[in-house]
């Protein structure tokens, strides 16, 4: 009986203190960063594919 009351009071403070909120918040700010990542990675990728290439120079008297 008295883990009952126990899980009743701990039901009671996550209602209170919004816990269900501050996870959603949670997860959405891990989604936020996890995508900011990714575009990081693919801005590089991009970056590499696009990256000048030496060209030869001829230097003769014509």
């Amino acid at each position: 009986m008295e883990k009952m009351l126990r899980l009743e009071l701990l039901l009671a403070n996550l209602e209170r203190h919004q816990t269900k909120e501050h996870v959603k918040n949670a997860v959405k700010e891990w989604l936020l960063a996890s995508r900011s990542v990714i575009d990081s990675v693919i801005d590089t990728i991009e970056e590499e594919r696009e990256a000048p290439v030496a060209r030869k120079i001829n230097i003769t008297d014509e």
